[in-house]
């Protein structure tokens, strides 16, 4: 069998219509799993995604869900079960980021980020992990960020529930242990995907400054990475955090 090898396995990703869910799901896709696509609102880029994961030979399907809703999110797991017939991997990686100046920031932006990036991510996790307990197998890969650890200006609710996610990880890989689950970190630094392409050039040009490998990252590398922690060859990780950020926080 090739080393990290999924035939046979069924992932969730959360997120999949934005640029590095897709990446992650066509990485997964290329090693032989089957992938339930989530998106929220963007039901063409999911169908696209899944169209295109089909042709690779591997069974795609797209779910949709406000996963701040935890029906939705139970609702979800169980729509990829009766579709693709199980579920062994979740990929978190849906989220928003909402900028705004510590002193200004309004009790309702502090609201969503935290219901979008912390609570649904533990409703669907819970969700996932149901089935997984069930099966004595599964993969719990969430996507935190640098700045849970170094902070950013106009960041802080962002940075909260980022590192909400690391510690929340953390329980879930204490509990689910037992039953063969595992439950781990990947937290990107300054990746050219999604998010950091909206920031401006002067703040990009500075913290270039502080990028040992003096570039930025890759969707594809994060999601090469994500592939490894679904593997059977990651069965002895959990409970980790997998910095991806060339040098940017080292420890």
């Amino acid at each position: 069998m090739p080393m990290f090898d999924l035939t046979g396995k069924i992932a969730l990703v959360t997120g999949a219509s934005g640029s590095l869910g897709r990446e992650i799901v066509l990485a997964l896709s290329e090693r032989g799993a089957d992938i339930a696509c989530h998106y929220f609102s963007n039901p063409g880029r999911a169908h696209d995604l899944v169209s295109e994961i089909q042709k690779m030979g591997v069974r795609g399907v797209s779910v949709q869900a406000d996963l701040t809703n935890p029906e939705d999110a139970d609702r979800i797991v169980d729509e990829t079960v009766a579709k693709l017939g199980n579920l062994h991997i979740l990929v978190n990686t849906a989220g928003v980021n909402r900028e705004s100046l510590f002193i200004r920031q309004q009790p309702e932006l502090v609201k969503e980020v935290l219901s979008k990036n912390l609570e649904s991510v533990l409703y669907i996790s819970r969700a996932a992990a149901r089935v997984m307990a069930r099966n004595k197998w599964g993969r719990l890969i969430h996507i935190s960020s640098v700045v849970a650890h170094t902070g950013n200006l106009a960041q802080v609710a962002y940075s909260a529930s980022k590192a909400g996610i690391n510690g929340m990880s953390v329980a879930i890989a204490r509990e689910m242990g037992p039953r063969n689950v595992t439950s781990n970190v990947i937290a990107p630094g300054f990746i050219a995907s999604g998010m950091s392409e909206r920031m401006s050039d002067e703040r990009k040009e500075v913290l270039m400054r502080y990028i040992a490998l003096n570039r930025t990252g890759t969707a594809r590398e994060v999601a090469c990475a994500v592939v490894y922690l679904a593997s059977e060859e990651a069965g002895y990780i959990t409970g980790s955090i997998l910095h991806m950020n060339g040098g940017l926080h080292m420890q």
